[in-house]
């Protein structure tokens, strides 16, 4: 967990801000295009609690699936973007993969929503990190969950 302490000093909304920006930078990529496509703006990364950052990003028409609510394969997406990021600021110089995602679907997400990812890093071993993440609105309401793990190299 030593190590683990030292990666959550270390992660702050600029460096969130930096690894975001080099995402966003991308010209090709889905992870680029729905970033863009949720109206994603790396500036406004905050923190909610130490070691705890909150992303924003709002539902759309481009985002919904055949049912009027998100595809969960956005939902998913951008779990696993913005755990990256996370951790990408917290370790820049280092590869990060994904081993596992888990998601929980609660609630349907519809069009023209304001919701957040707040992402924690929750621990470390060896090369390997454990987070966490929901995607949530303003008031808490909680529309999905769920952990993912990833690699260091």
């Amino acid at each position: 967990m030593q190590a683990m302490n030292v990666l959550l000093s270390r992660v702050g909304t600029n460096e969130a801000a930096v690894a975001a920006s080099k995402l966003q930078g991308a010209t090709e990529g889905y992870s680029a295009m729905l970033l863009k496509t949720v109206g994603f703006k790396s500036e406004c990364i905050r923190e909610l609690s130490e070691g705890s950052l909150v992303f924003p990003w709002t539902s759309n028409k481009e985002s919904l699936n055949a049912f009027g609510t998100v595809h969960g394969g956005v939902l998913s997406t951008l779990a696993d973007v913005f755990t990256r990021i996370h951790l990408k600021a917290a370790v820049p110089q280092l590869h990060v993969t994904s081993i596992s995602l888990e998601i929980s679907f609660l609630s349907p997400v519809f069009e023209d929503k304001e919701c957040v990812c707040v992402t924690r890093l929750v621990g470390k071993r060896d090369n390997t990190v454990f987070t966490n993440f929901s995607l949530e609105d303003g008031s808490g309401a909680i529309y999905a969950r769920g952990s993912h793990i990833l690699s260091l190299s």
